[in-house]
């Protein structure tokens, strides 16, 4: 080998210079690759060794730089003819050992460089393999950058014997140049390669026959299957065959894959699999079986694919392992390979695997075109994926799916779907028109192949098909239900039936009905004329030979069973109820006997009958509410009540109307003579109930002139009396009453209370309720009067725990309502008494109504008005004081339980307290009443303490009349001396009054003076034996006793609680009468009250002890105990009567002197006049 590579630089010394310089392997590698030409290529090679000719090749090559066929085609060549000869060699070698035990190092021994010829000869062996595949897969005419130089071929050295001007080529060589005028064009130039191998030999050599780049005609492609190669010509030639197959499956260039897999078999085979998994999911099996791409099955029961064309020699296979660059036979790590032929059910599971990742495409065609090629090719276990995609593609062709629920559904999802989503599925979009089709055309053929695979698995139910249908129609709306029972009727004949069990169809319609609507009630009227002709398609059964007490209690049975199975239960933990579905009633129903089934249908007849008509009136409920409400009649109430309620602002002043809603609800209750459970949705409620409610509802519409004309027509069928009607009347009154925003009687629903009144007969009650809207509504106009601010409204009103004290708010807070006492009066007599009250309670209610007018006057400085209150009430109050105990004040109200008694006793309270209050003001200048209120006050004061007071208020008062009596005299005397003498017969007549009223006034002034009174202290000793001798004609009754602080009684009988009048404090009533000084009194010495004592007593003794006879008269008319007669009855006796008499006055005289004066808090020893 040394030796032939020093040959041809001597030989280059003989022949003429060559044409061009070669370029060293580092420049040429350098060279950019569109200025390489084949002559650079040549020359440099020429004067490389073998070795380096080939690694050099390799480089060039493997860079990728190149992608002119013809420049890579050259050193394929210039490489080939290099390594030729050793190669040749050990192929001898080759055939003269076995095959099997070939021990390649040990062939080539230690000898590395023959070892690297060999690996660059195989390389170049390969890529002219690879570059044959090449040109056929994309086929094309290359023109060369040096056009002269790629249409020249290769000359070997001219051969002895051989015309220098033959133009003979080998036809067999494809890089032989066919164009000999372009031949004959080219300059003709010595090659510089005298020494050239190739030319030692006229046959070519073995390898380089085997080894041309032959087409193979039957395996190329028609020119329109050729598309643009995903890869290059240096990628297809320095990457693995295995990633260019995969990159022309990804592609789809499948004619291009199908060459290279028959040309390249053993490098493909392994990742076969792998690249029919990479072409694309939209390309048709069709086209992939036209190819063969697809594996079949064998009758050897293993896998087939495509048959190799073209198969490497063993020799050649096993150096490629050994010398082939990694990067030419090693692909990703990532990529699966199957280096055996699958088995029969490996290759059943590939197919099934392959066909459900098609999914992804949404191509159903193609998954189900796999499942047909795989069973043409001999895969068998396909059957029942073929019947899933069958069945698949009925649902997304033939369902009117949406696009969003096309998107849902593929292969995977319908075999984990149950069967019961899957016929959902199908009558997804079905009408009530398509249902019956649907169910016929997609549902049946799935039940029956569902029946048909459990068959072949050896799991037969002959009951597999009804109980997915029925678990369909129980799936199923009323509307969509309704078709399905009309092609199930009886009529028909069983192969035209849907459903074809008598039986079974009335379990059907009895589950839907109750149960269609379980979570809500039924929306419309159509509902329930859907329900009403499904119960028309029922069987018709007669129950025979069953009597009344029987068949009521069968139909208790079944309704009682119904009901309690319908009843919702409350979920364990949460607060919800749970309701039966449809298949829960199915289960329910399924077991029931033919006449609780019949019952039942009858029960279900009456419950439609009631719904249409209650949905006729806007009322929708569900069935379940009817069956639960038979046996509870509040639940009918409720029902008649909301059937009404809703009627109001619908039918307004249609009488037609409320004429035909009377009779429906006649109609609800069905028949007296049927049995209560069989009678309807208000068979529980009697006719005056069902009146009563109808009644009402008419009034609350507001429609009084068509309630009147009801009222009649209902008097006439005996359904409601005055008594019931009056009832109605006042409970809808007074819902008017308390839904008003306003109290105006005149406006809004205060007018509805008043005139729905009119409506009933005038009883007393009636008329209690009018009165007391109109004390409402002049309430309300007082108070808005009053205050912009507060309002009162109609309902506060009514719930108001004391009306008293909304007229006393009143009072307080208008200023002049008191001006009209007698409004007050009847707005407080209409807005408290119902006509249910005794005499005592109005009298009472009147006396504190007065004394709230006094006291609002009182307030507003009236002190007119406020004084006639007080004497409007004084009878009022002295008639209820005789009822009430003395003890009754030592209680505290709010122990006492009794209501009466507690006004009473506030009555008398409030009484002396106003009484008292006028006294005390200065404004009020009427000093004889003022004392007559003191007297008032004494007389109905309950407190010792408050009794000191008053007296002590009652000297202060005393003492001011007598100082003005005084001046008024001073004044009449310093008149007198400028009057004529006519006026001075008259003052002496005056004057002389004046003297006889001043003696009275020493002895009143010895009265009054703290000296003088307290002498009436030692009086008390004696006033024992005057009480006593009047007792004896005289009985008085003493509740109480008021003793001094040594237990001595003071006032005994002075009337507290007794209904008896003191004597010692009613002289003081006397007191503010004789001693007026009102100057419109018509009194000369006395006072009317003296005269018009003496003159009514009739009494002719001139005694001049006027205090006795006013003490008489004083006991007669306030305690009415008459010692005036008892005096009359000593004058008309003896003379010692007459003394005792005397007696007796004197004796008076002396203990009022002493009584008064210790009261007013006299010392004993400043009292005199007393003994």
């Amino acid at each position: 080998m040394t030796n032939e590579a020093e040959e041809p630089p001597s030989i280059a010394l003989l022949d003429p210079l060559p044409s061009l310089i070669p370029l060293t392997p580092s420049e040429l590698l350098s060279q950019p690759s569109e200025e390489l030409t084949l002559s650079s290529i040549e020359s440099t090679f020429a004067a490389l060794s073998d070795i380096e000719v080939l690694q050099l090749s390799e480089k060039i090559i493997s860079e990728g730089k190149i992608q002119d066929v013809e420049i890579i085609k050259f050193i394929i060549q210039l490489g080939q003819q290099r390594g030729n000869s050793e190669y040749t060699k050990l192929q001898d070698d080759f055939h003269r050992h076995d095959a099997a035990n070939l021990d390649i190092p040990k062939i080539l021994g230690e000898d590395k460089t023959r070892e690297e010829i060999i690996r660059g000869y195989i390389y170049v062996e390969e890529i002219k393999r690879r570059l044959d595949t090449w040109e056929i897969i994309s086929p094309s005419n290359f023109e060369s950058v040096e056009q002269p130089i790629t249409s020249r071929p290769i000359e070997p050295v001219e051969q002895p014997g051989k015309d220098e001007g033959s133009e003979e080529m080998d036809l067999d060589d494809p890089w032989g140049d066919h164009d000999d005028e372009e031949s004959k064009e080219q300059p003709e130039t010595p090659s510089a390669l005298l020494d050239d191998p190739w030319a030692n030999t006229e046959e070519p050599s073995p390898i380089a026959s085997t080894s041309r780049l032959e087409p193979i005609i039957e395996s190329t492609p028609a020119q329109s299957d050729h598309v643009d190669l995903p890869i290059t010509l240096s990628s297809f030639l320095n990457q693995s065959l295995p990633s260019s197959a995969l990159d022309l499956a990804s592609m789809s260039c499948l004619s291009a894959l199908k060459i290279i897999c028959e040309r390249h078999f053993s490098d493909i085979y392994p990742f076969r699999f792998a690249i029919l998994q990479a072409i694309p999911g939209w390309i048709s099996p069709t086209e992939l079986e036209s190819l063969h791409l697809l594996p079949s099955l064998g009758e050897d029961d293993l896998e087939k694919w495509i048959h190799p064309i073209s198969v490497p020699s063993p020799l050649f296979t096993q150096l490629s392992k050994a010398y082939l660059p990694p990067s030419l036979i090693i692909s990703d790590a990532t990529i699966p390979t199957v280096t055996k032929p699958l088995t029969s059910p490996e290759l059943t599971t590939w197919y099934i695997d392959h066909i459900i990742s098609l999914d992804a495409t949404g191509i159903l065609d193609n998954q189900l075109a796999f499942v047909q090629h795989g069973a043409s090719l001999g895969v068998i276990g396909l059957d029942e994926l073929g019947e899933d995609l069958s069945l698949l593609s009925r649902l997304v062709y033939d369902s009117n799916l949406t696009p969003i629920q096309h998107a849902q559904w593929n292969l995977s999802e319908w075999r984990k779907s149950d069967e019961n989503k899957i016929i959902q599925a199908y009558l997804s979009n079905s009408t009530s028109e398509s249902i019956v089709e649907d169910l016929k055309r997609l549902v049946l053929p799935y039940l029956y192949v569902l029946e048909s695979r459990a068959e072949r698995t050896g799991k037969s139910n002959s009951n597999l098909v009804e109980k997915l249908l029925y678990d369909c129609i129980l799936s199923l709306n009323l509307e969509k239900a309704l078709p399905i029972f009309e092609f199930s009727k009886a009529t028909l004949i069983p192969n035209e039936r849907i459903i074809k069990n008598d039986l079974d169809v009335a379990r059907l319609a009895l589950s839907l009905s109750y149960g269609i609507k379980n979570e809500k009630p039924i929306s419309n009227s159509k509902d329930w004329k859907i329900m009403s002709n499904i119960f028309e398609c029922l069987p018709v059964w007669e129950l025979n030979g069953t009597d009344l007490k029987s068949d009521s209690e069968l139909t208790l049975t079944t309704l009682e069973s119904i009901v309690n199975f319908i009843k919702p239960n409350k979920i364990e933990g949460l607060n919800q109820q749970q309701q039966p579905t449809t298949k829960d009633l199915f289960l329910f129903f399924n077991p029931l006997p033919f006449s609780s089934l019949s019952r039942a249908l009858d029960i279900l007849d009456i419950h439609l009958e009631s719904g249409e008509i209650l949905s006729k009136w806007n009322i929708f409920i569900g069935l379940n509410y009817l069956l639960q409400a038979c046996k509870n009649k509040d639940d009918q109430i409720n029902l008649a009540e909301n059937l009404i309620r809703k009627q109001i602002t619908i039918l307004q002043k249609e009488e037609n109307k409320w004429l035909n809603l009377w009779n429906d609800m006649n109609r609800l209750s069905g028949d007296d003579n049927t049995q209560e459970l069989l009678r309807g949705a208000l068979g529980l409620l009697s006719k005056r109930e069902r009146a009563k409610i109808y009644l009402s509802g008419i009034l609350r519409s507001g429609n009084f002139d068509i309630a009147r004309k009801i009222i009649q027509k209902l008097s006439k069928e005996n359904s409601i009396d005055d008594q019931l009607i009056e009832e109605i009347v006042l409970e809808i009154s007074k819902e008017f009453y308390l839904s008003a925003e306003s109290g105006n009687l005149h406006t809004g629903e205060m007018k509805l209370a008043y005139d729905v009144l009119n409506v009933a007969p005038q009883t007393p009650s009636i008329k209690a309720e009018k009165s007391f809207i109109e004390a409402t509504s002049r309430l309300t106009t007082f108070y808005s009067s009053t205050s912009s601010s507060s309002t009162l409204t109609p309902a506060e009103i009514r719930y108001s725990p004391n009306p008293l004290k909304l007229i006393e708010n009143l009072l307080e807070n208008s200023k002049d309502s008191y001006k009209y006492p007698d409004i007050i009066l009847d707005l407080s007599n209409k807005l408290i008494f119902n006509g249910k009250e005794n005499e005592n309670e109005k009298l009472i209610k009147n006396g504190l109504i007065k004394i709230m007018i006094g006291r609002s006057a009182f307030n507003s400085n009236d002190w007119i008005r406020c004084k006639e209150s007080i004497e409007n009430s004084i009878d009022i109050v002295r008639k209820i004081n005789k009822k009430v105990k003395f003890n009754d004040f030592k209680i505290n109200s709010n122990e006492i339980n009794n209501d009466e008694k507690k006004e009473e006793i506030q009555l008398i309270n409030e009484f002396w307290k106003l009484s008292f209050n006028l006294s005390e003001k200065n404004e009020f200048e009427d000093l004889n009443y003022k004392l007559k209120l003191l007297s008032y006050s004494i007389e109905f004061c309950n407190c010792l303490k408050n009794i000191k007071e008053i007296l002590k208020f009652f000297k202060i008062l005393e003492n001011k009349r007598i100082l003005i009596d005084k001046e008024k005299k001073r004044k009449r005397l310093n008149n007198y001396y400028f009057l004529n003498e006519n006026e001075k017969i008259k003052s002496n007549l005056i004057l002389s009054n004046d003297n006889n009223e001043e003696e009275e006034q020493k002895e009143e002034t010895l009265i009054g003076s703290r000296t003088v009174s307290k002498a009436a202290k030692l009086a008390f000793n004696k006033f024992d034996g005057f009480r006593k001798n009047l007792s004896s004609s005289t009985t008085t009754t003493t509740s109480s006793k008021i003793t001094n602080s040594s237990g001595q009684i003071i006032v005994d009988g002075v009337g507290f609680g007794s209904g008896k009048s003191s004597p010692i404090l009613n002289q003081f009533d006397y007191l503010s009468k004789t001693r007026s000084i009102s100057p419109n009194s018509n009194s000369n010495s006395k006072s009317n009250f003296l005269n018009n004592d003496n003159n009514n007593n009739n009494n002719n003794n001139n005694n001049n002890n006027e205090l006795i006879d006013n003490i008489e008269g004083n006991i007669h008319n306030h305690n009415h105990n008459k010692p005036k007669e008892l005096f009359e009855n000593f004058n008309n006796s003896s003379s010692t009567i007459d003394d005792e008499t005397e007696r007796v006055k004197q004796i008076g005289q002396r203990v009022l002197v002493r009584g008064v004066g210790w009261l007013l808090g006299a010392e004993e020893n400043e009292i005199i006049g007393g003994d």
